[in-house]
């Protein structure tokens, strides 16, 4: 079907599913197409004129698009990755929404259809997250980098080489930290920063500083 057949369909909203993951992207197409709202396009065709289109991506992807989409397009993250950096990296570039791979199909459908209406949508999950987040005290940036190289095992010494500061502000640094995280020790404060996303693992920390139990898997879409 042309875009110019598919500019007469009243009522339907088109979805371009660009995640990079071949089967992830097979099950979105397979989902939504069993919606009659929903016209799934082909990678390559262009939304219809005139429409808000939903375009469906990973995380790198739905980034690199925010800028080159079309004007009316509104980006829906689909990842596996519940950070709490990813997440407001994300909202702060201007992605529409945001959602967990490995939840109900019903919630793929209800965020298609909110941002497709020219809402925002973050997943539920997603959004207990960030609730949660929010009424935590914020790191700085700098508190940020502490962080990161903490969980990378750095001591203070090292810690002021690579940031470029004095020993005694490293641990003024560590000190906030383990007040605003609630943390008893540097390595606490590193386990809390891995488990919430707050800083990256690292080959070397990760396994010292891994959260002990079952973790998220995630799931690809069911057909």
């Amino acid at each position: 079907m042309s875009s110019t057949d598919r500019s007469t369909d009243a009522g339907r909203f088109d979805v371009l599913p660009l995640h990079r993951d071949p089967v992830v992207r097979a099950g979105i197409i397979a989902a939504l197409r069993e919606h009659a709202i929903f016209d799934v396009l082909e990678e390559a065709a262009a939304p219809r004129t005139g429409t808000t289109a939903v375009i469906v991506a990973d995380y790198k992807l739905a980034l690199q698009w925010i800028d080159a989409s079309p004007a009316r397009a509104s980006i829906l993250v689909l990842t596996s990755s519940d950070s709490e950096v990813d997440i407001r990296r994300a909202v702060d570039a201007g992605v529409h929404g945001y959602l967990l791979l490995g939840g109900p199909l019903s919630e793929l459908v209800e965020a298609v259809t909110a941002l497709a209406q020219g809402q925002r949508y973050l997943g539920r999950s997603v959004a207990e997250r960030m609730a949660d987040s929010l009424m935590r005290p914020s790191l700085t940036a700098r508190e940020t980098d502490v962080l990161q190289l903490l969980a990378d095992g750095q001591r203070n010494k090292v810690i002021a080489r690579e940031l470029h500061i004095e020993p005694a502000t490293v641990k003024t640094h560590v000190a906030a930290i383990l007040s605003k995280l609630a943390a008893t020790s540097r390595t606490h404060a590193a386990s809390i920063g891995l488990t919430r996303g707050l800083v990256r693992p690292r080959p070397a920390a990760a396994a010292a500083y891994a959260p002990r139990g079952p973790r998220f898997e995630a799931t690809m879409l069911p057909n």
